[in-house]
């Protein structure tokens, strides 16, 4: 006994897998796609180049509304011959590979309905066959009530009939005959974008539309014309823009290459003309689509008219001259998504003008340099990024060939050198121009924190909120980048110091010492690494009292405060949080002390007191010297201290016109 070595099919198992479940919407709509191309596969291999004019798909839709809706589909092509049936019998054929088949079109029918009943006539032998059969999910028997007879008077055609949707799939299905009919257009376009269209209808229970006519509906025919490639081509192209509604999906601007009246393939060309928007035209929306035919496409396409014998040289060739006759038709819509590019960049500029010099006319610069994709300010940012890098390691490239070379006499390396500066300066520039809107910035942001009324008081708001934004509470240097804090608000010096502590007990940054008292800000002008040994480098303190605050009692002086931090710190070891001695302060130690308040009647009594009490121009603080401690102390007022910053970038911001 021989064994059976074949695989065995099954059907059951094969459906089930099938990559086509329920939880995507758009799979409800799969077997009609396939009984589609099927139909349209049919009528071309029976009518070969009059398919379009001689073919007919008819689509009815049953019981649309119901939970199990239904789906007709009828054509006259070549009907199920011995071939044809072979290949529906095979899993996976390869009958129609040529055409992008995958031979599980019928398969779809089993996922999404019940059974699928299929009646077709064709002739085979010269006798005319009727073959019907009910396809059903079953392993044993899955062409119930087949049958083949010879019959006449009937012209060849198929009669497929997609019985009851199941529901998981049904409830993703269209309802809305118009709907349905959007989509069908939408996925079959490249047919019916043809210089010749196939008659496909589709019937509702109230409605009948055929598709190449409702496509002119929602066609604008703009022109036609010739384009000569070179002394060999000419081919035509047409024009047309198509409604939003029957495009699916984003706006997609196409030109179709047609063979013999039949769309052989299609080209995206949204990015190359820089189009990635619908077209607006009489308030629609429209995406383009041009169609190109000609000799040279009839005499190259491929036996299954699929693709073109073409080279790739002519093929470009032809490519860029339609590209070019395209934007001159679509140049005004062009131009506006370039226009749109140009005042991003600019408002982009404007907050980043680090990047200015890279921008001479915005405008020329997103036609040179910036894809038309492009549409937000952050894909302009990061491009501007990307050229800025780009351009400093060319820089830093030069700069090493340049340092390699011996100098010479009459070198003309020293004009690469001059030039080379003269770049570096700009960059210089643009990192001072946006160093200074980041100013501007948070300038105009604490201005609206402390909200002057009209009378030119403040509202109330707390010592620690302001604290807040100038510097981070109860962190080091170590913990926050020195461009996250704002210290040179109060004096442009201050950004410079390498060491600060905000908010910190001073027992945690002064060594052997068991003080809780919390400056405001500590600021040191050294690290460990870089301190000379026996130097006494400035210590600043910077002391923030509550805007608007009149209950101040003896305990709150701020005069009391800053001496006593200063007592706590002579003669003690500045450290690090690793334990690095970052300063010694000896007697000898000079401080600079600010302190930010508004001027109530005791803080005036105790600038009095304190001899702290020589006016600043503009009545906006005091300043003076107490020998006792070297301490320089300056008291200013929150609305001082932002005029001052301002008026100290002034001449910045008139610069940048900000």
């Amino acid at each position: 006994m021989i064994d059976d070595t074949t695989f065995q099919a099954n059907l059951i198992r094969r459906v089930h897998n099938l990559a086509l479940g329920p939880s995507t919407p758009s799979n409800s709509l799969v077997p009609l796609w396939e009984a589609i191309y099927n139909a349209l596969h049919a009528i071309q291999d029976r009518f070969g180049e009059e398919w379009a004019t001689r073919g007919k798909i008819n689509i009815s839709l049953i019981d649309l509304e119901s939970t199990n809706p239904s789906i007709e589909i009828r054509d006259n092509g070549i009907g199920l011959n011995k071939d044809n049936f072979n290949s529906f019998k095979t899993y996976d054929s390869d009958h129609k590979e040529s055409r992008g088949g995958k031979g599980l079109g019928r398969l779809s029918w089993l996922k999404v309905f019940a059974e699928a009943h299929v009646a077709s006539h064709y002739v085979q032998d010269g006798d005319l066959l009727r073959r019907s059969f009910t396809l059903v999910l079953d392993n044993e028997k899955p062409l119930a009530d087949y049958s083949v007879e010879v019959v006449s008077g009937i012209d060849p055609g198929t009669t497929v009939i997609l019985r009851r949707m199941k529901a998981e799939y049904a409830k993703h299905f269209p309802t809305k005959f118009d709907t349905i009919v959007r989509k069908v257009v939408a996925h079959f376009l490249p047919y019916l974008m043809s210089p010749v269209r196939p008659t496909i209808t589709i019937e509702g229970a109230a409605d009948l539309i055929e598709l190449s006519e409702y496509l002119k509906e929602k066609e604008l025919a703009l022109s036609s014309i010739s384009l000569t490639i070179n002394d060999e081509i000419t081919i035509e192209l047409e024009h047309n823009l198509l409604e939003k509604s029957v495009v699916e999906g984003k706006a997609a601007h196409k030109i179709y290459l047609a063979a013999h009246g039949r769309v052989v393939t299609e080209v995206d060309i949204g990015l190359a003309l820089g189009l990635v928007t619908y077209i607006d035209r009489d308030r629609r929306s429209y995406a383009y689509a041009g169609v190109l035919s000609g000799k040279i496409f009839d005499d190259s396409v491929n036996s299954e008219r699929t693709a073109f014998d073409l080279d790739a040289e002519s093929l470009e060739t032809i490519k860029r001259r339609t590209f070019e006759v395209i934007r001159e038709v679509l140049s005004a819509q062009i131009d506006r998504v370039i226009q749109k590019q140009a005042d991003i960049t600019k408002s982009v500029i404007k907050k980043y003008p680090r990047y200015a010099y890279l921008v001479d006319d915005p405008k020329e610069f997103v036609v040179s340099s910036v894809p038309r994709n492009f549409r937000t300010a952050e894909q302009i940012y990061q491009h501007l990024a990307v050229l800025d890098y780009r351009d400093n390691r060319d820089i830093e490239r030069k700069v090493e060939v340049l340092s390699k070379t011996e100098p010479r006499e009459e070198d003309p390396v020293e004009t690469g050198v001059a030039e080379l500066l003269g770049r570096l300066t700009e960059h210089e520039f643009s990192v001072l121009a946006d160093y200074t809107v980041r100013r501007k910035i948070v300038l105009d942001l604490l201005e609206k924190r402390l909200q002057y009324k009209p009378d030119g008081t403040m509202r109330h708001h707390s010592e620690e909120a302001l604290h807040s934004f100038i510097v981070p509470m109860r962190v080091t240097n170590k913990e926050v980048h020195v461009d996250k804090h704002n210290l040179w608000i109060v004096d442009d010096k201050l950004t410079y110091y390498e060491y600060w502590a905000s908010d910190k007990a001073l027992k945690k940054i002064v060594a052997e010492h068991t003080s809780s008292d919390r400056p405001d800000v500590l600021l040191f002008a050294g690290r460990s690494a870089y301190h000379r040994p026996g130097t006494d480098q400035p210590v600043v303190i910077v002391e923030f009292k509550k805007p608007v605050r009149t209950d101040y009692d003896e305990e709150e002086n701020p005069f009391v405060q800053i001496y006593g931090y200063i007592e706590d710190l002579q003669s003690g070891r500045i450290l690090d949080k690793n334990g690095g001695q970052i300063q010694e302060v000896t007697p000898n130690t000079p401080f600079f002390c600010y302190i930010i308040a508004d001027f109530t009647p005791n803080m005036r009594r105790w600038i009095k007191l304190a001899q702290i009490n020589v006016p600043l121009p503009g009545g906006g603080g005091f300043y003076g010297y107490n020998p006792d401690y070297r301490c320089f102390v300056q008291a200013l007022s929150y609305k001082y201290v932002l005029k001052d910053a301002r008026l100290r970038n002034e001449a910045f911001f008139k610069q940048l016109k900000i």
